[in-house]
């Protein structure tokens, strides 16, 4: 793999936090970008750089946010009748819910092994902006 590739996946996995998107811009495949991506994150320059580090958290922070808006708002897709756009309905995404719901209360939504309770070694943390899912037309409720 040569430099230039390199050097265009981690400027774009650093700017979105994204490992498919930084596979894509470099155009690399999976298994390589999974140890790009290894690479990035062990490098002390990385996470000593506080700019990029910030970007970092910014990208997360938008991606939490648009995960949220899209398990609670949904997204509207259009309908189709004899080939023909005939208006819009709006489309949740259950598995978007769900993750956050085994995420954030593990003791009544997870399955298998991961429904123990949180102990000692099972820490979960995270830090998600719910009013991405508000509409602000219907007083801040979801949509």
């Amino acid at each position: 793999m040569n430099k230039r590739k390199i050097s265009l996946f981690q400027k774009t996995y650093k700017a979105t936090g994204s490992m498919a998107a930084a596979a894509r811009a470099a155009e690399v495949a999976p298994d390589e970008a999974r140890r790009l991506r290894a690479q990035v994150l062990a490098d002390p320059a990385f996470l000593a750089d506080q700019g990029e580090a910030d970007d970092l958290g910014r990208a997360v922070d938008a991606l939490e946010s648009e995960a949220v808006r899209r398990a609670l708002t949904g997204v509207e897709v259009p309908v189709f009748h004899q080939g023909r756009e005939c208006g819009n309905t709006v489309k949740h995404s259950d598995q978007l819910l769900m993750f956050l719901l085994r995420t954030l209360k593990p003791s009544r939504y997870a399955v298998g092994r991961d429904a123990a309770p949180a102990g000692p070694g099972r820490v979960v943390e995270l830090e998600i902006d719910l009013s991405a899912g508000e509409d602000p037309e219907q007083g801040g409720q979801p949509g």
